[in-house]
């Protein structure tokens, strides 16, 4: 367990704020065109093992030699789960966006700071201890990736706690891997040569189709936050959502949930953190708090069922099943309907 006092906590809260250092350009590409940063344009890898691609500060070198992560203090985790790739985020622009940005695609990137500064939103001077990957439930399984903790007299069963869960964006398509070997082989100026090679031997055509999985904002993250958030509900242990700001902009888009006051009954805290241009001692990259909004289970569920949804029209809805059918008809060059 990692015991976290008040004063470094602070120092956390001061750092975020006070970031100080160069402007750094994140990534290939800042201040081009949407249509010049597009995929196959720019090189999309922004962060590895914690740090920008091109660092070469002797922080940054040492994660690389050791395969390390300066976010949890230990190896990291998606390089043994994606063949060796320790990519933290990746630049693209989705659909929302004038210009490419940096999306962090490992929930790790939220680790350390964003994650000391909910813990101290909420204990405050109290000290804390804090506990990763805690499976709460077996069937089915539910994990949290952490609980903090304090012995408090005043609180029930004589101990306050939050749960926090550090939420990232996934990655769909292809992905980015020949830009990764390019990287490693120390040539990523010629990380689009690499696509090319792995198309040829794949037979497949020579594109750059990686992307950030759009979908999951309501589907993955969103469901998440209300399955752990009634769990949670049920033993008076609030939930602390950690995440990059762009995204929260986005479950805030889909899932238009009521926000509370501090003062307010509220379950659920959201915090949102990006990147501002900045670099930190080290070399890394800055995400400094951007902000904090509460609310409560019950109007985050009731979002979830009404956000953003026209008044459903019978009719509308036969004619689109109608015009599907009779694309797939038309693709298939068939003259009849699928009967079952």
């Amino acid at each position: 367990m990692q015991h976290i006092p008040h004063k470094a906590l602070h120092d956390t809260m001061i750092t975020q704020q006070h970031v100080m250092g160069d402007k750094r350009d994140m990534g290939d590409g800042a201040g081009m065109s949407r249509t010049q940063q597009g995929r196959g344009k720019v090189f999309p890898i922004v962060e590895t093992f914690g740090y920008p691609h091109d660092c070469t500060s002797v922080e940054a070198l040492a994660a690389r030699a050791e395969k390390s992560c300066p976010f949890t203090n230990g190896e990291c985790e998606k390089q043994k789960q994606y063949a060796g790739m320790g990519y933290c985020s990746v630049r693209y622009s989705a659909s929302w966006d004038d210009q490419a940005q940096t999306y962090a695609v490992c929930d790790h990137r939220l680790d350390g700071k964003p994650t000391g500064w909910a813990v101290n939103d909420y204990f405050q001077d109290q000290p804390a201890r804090l506990v990763p990957e805690v499976t709460v439930t077996q069937s089915p399984q539910l994990n949290l990736d952490y609980v903090a903790y304090a012995d408090d007299p005043a609180s029930l069963d004589g101990v306050k706690a939050i749960a926090i869960e550090t939420q990232a964006i996934d990655l769909r398509g292809g992905g980015v891997g020949p830009a990764w070997r390019a990287w490693e082989a120390g040539e990523p100026e010629l990380w689009r040569e690499y696509f090319t090679k792995e198309a040829e031997e794949k037979k497949r055509p020579d594109t750059v189709n990686y992307g950030i999985n759009t979908g999951n904002v309501y589907k993955r993250l969103g469901t998440q936050v209300a399955i752990k958030g009634e769990y949670l509900k049920q033993i008076s242990v609030p939930l602390y959502v950690v995440m990059q700001h762009k995204i929260l902009e986005q479950l805030r888009s889909r899932i238009n949930f009521v926000p509370l006051e501090d003062s307010d009954q509220w379950d659920i805290t959201f915090m949102g953190f990006d990147y501002d241009g900045n670099t930190e001692s080290g070399g890394r990259l800055a995400m400094p708090h951007v902000e904090t909004v509460r609310t409560s289970l019950d109007n985050y569920t009731t979002a979830m069922t009404t956000s953003g949804r026209p008044h459903a029209v019978r009719t509308d809805f036969l004619a689109k099943v109608k015009r599907k059918a009779a694309s797939q008809l038309q693709q298939r060059n068939e003259t009849g309907p699928t009967l079952f």
